[in-house]
């Protein structure tokens, strides 16, 4: 459903309404002053990937080949091709992991 946003002629106030159908055109009011003269804006928006989407990656055969679990610094360089295969994406938690793993700073073993 999208969201439309009017400016006022009489006000200049700007206010948004929900609209649940492509339809139907009811009258539009200003909540400011209850002004009929209103004419739509160009609103922003915004696209967000589902959270399901992000469950779809996996590492490249060739990120993984050659990690061994049992060397630190293996697990480190591991995870800095996991974050460029991401596209240097990861959370505060992951640089942060990276470095208690790695016993260095992390972002300079990508």
């Amino acid at each position: 459903m999208p969201v439309y946003e009017y400016r006022c002629a009489d006000c200049n106030a700007v206010s948004s309404r929900l609209v649940y159908s492509w339809s139907s055109s009811s009258p539009v009011e200003c909540r400011q002053c209850g002004g009929s003269d209103l004419s739509r804006l160009m609103s922003g928006f915004a696209i967000r990937k589902s959270w399901g989407d992000s469950l779809n990656w996996v590492p490249s055969r060739e990120t993984s080949s050659d990690v061994d679990e049992n060397n630190p610094a293996s697990i480190s360089r591991y995870m800095g091709r996991v974050k460029r295969e991401m596209g240097g994406q990861t959370t505060p938690d992951f640089d942060q992991m990276r470095r208690e793993i790695g016993g260095g700073s992390g972002e300079s073993r990508e």
